[in-house]
């Protein structure tokens, strides 16, 4: 009877231990895509604000995981051709998953905006936004 008894503490016990642990497991962030959006009007490559954009998109990356509600907007600082973003993350994701979900976001609107004067990705855990203009 005792050793019964024993065996089903210890049951419970490890059950107690195994439910802590899963609501403390880490995840990946969901990059899937539920919007991509692109402007219609393009640029050149060899337009400036071509610098304005891969500036803000870098800027975006770097900096919205340090900041309060993982949510950061930026301006280019280039006048002769600004470019304006703003990005979000999931607030209940990690400082380094959310910039893993932002990278995957840059690398979306990137390629799939390519040379577009805007673009939009938004993400389950993450979304990316920039423009010609203030938003």
């Amino acid at each position: 009877m005792a050793l019964a008894h024993k065996f089903n503490t210890i049951i419970i016990i490890s059950l107690i231990v195994l439910m802590v642990l899963s609501l403390v497991a880490k995840s990946e962030p969901n990059t899937n895509v539920n919007l991509l959006w692109c402007s219609e009007y393009n640029y050149a490559q060899e337009d400036p604000y071509a610098n304005s954009v891969a500036y803000v998109l870098v800027d975006l990356m770097n900096a919205t995981t340090s900041r309060q509600g993982f949510d950061y907007r930026t301006i280019s600082p280039y006048a002769v051709a600004e470019s304006y973003g703003h990005a979000t993350c999931n607030t209940v994701l990690s400082s380094n998953d959310c910039a893993n979900c932002l990278v995957s976001a840059e690398a979306t609107v990137s390629s799939g905006c390519s040379n577009s004067v805007g673009g939009r990705v938004e993400m389950v855990d993450c979304t990316m936004r920039y423009e010609n203009y203030p938003f």
